[in-house]
């Protein structure tokens, strides 16, 4: 028994590495600042290496970048959730005018023929402003999830027909401790 399972350890290691190399966005700096009725949170990402953005765009999807950001106090027993913000931008291509498109909402933020060149104007450097009051000598913690898919996935009663179709880039979640 124990032959087999080690057999079957080692048939199945090779599948289980390659799904760990699945890229994802790297966070390079975050900041936190505390200013009077609001909290200010910036971070600069990295892009993965290789993905599949300007496939996936010229297939015709829309993709959707999102930044769910979740504020809490730390208690000693369970934690008090304070807020919750989220901020989203949309990526298109246009092949009338073989260009890509970045948008907030309904409101075009930019244009280029280089989606890579686009999602790195998109995740360069965000910033986000979410109203809390804050209160001194209390630990607090940022929870931010960042999530690339693509928004106009079929769906068939309310869940994806495949797999995972709609995961462009792997989502990546950080936490940042800080007191004031």
């Amino acid at each position: 028994m124990k032959l087999l399972f080690c057999s079957l350890f080692l048939l199945l290691l090779p599948f289980s590495a390659a799904a760990q190399d699945y890229d994802s966005f790297v966070l390079n700096y975050q900041s936190v600042q505390a200013k009077e009725d609001k909290l200010c949170l910036e971070f600069v990402l990295e892009q993965p290496k290789e993905h599949k953005i300007d496939a996936a765009l010229k297939d015709g999807a829309i993709l959707k970048l999102v930044f769910d950001i979740e504020i809490t106090e730390k208690k000693f027993l369970r934690n008090k959730m304070l807020t919750n913000a989220s901020l989203a931008y949309y990526l298109r291509y246009d092949p009338l005018t073989r260009q890509y498109t970045a948008m907030q909402e309904s409101k075009t933020i930019a244009r280029n023929a280089d989606a890579s060149f686009l999602l790195n104007v998109l995740i360069q450097h965000v910033t986000v402003e979410i109203p809390c009051k804050l209160e001194k000598n209390i630990k607090y913690a940022v929870h931010t999830k960042v999530d690339l898919s693509q928004s106009n996935a079929r769906t068939w009663l309310g869940t994806n027909m495949f797999v995972g179709p709609d995961k462009i880039i792997q989502p990546v979640e950080f936490d940042y401790e800080f007191t004031l």
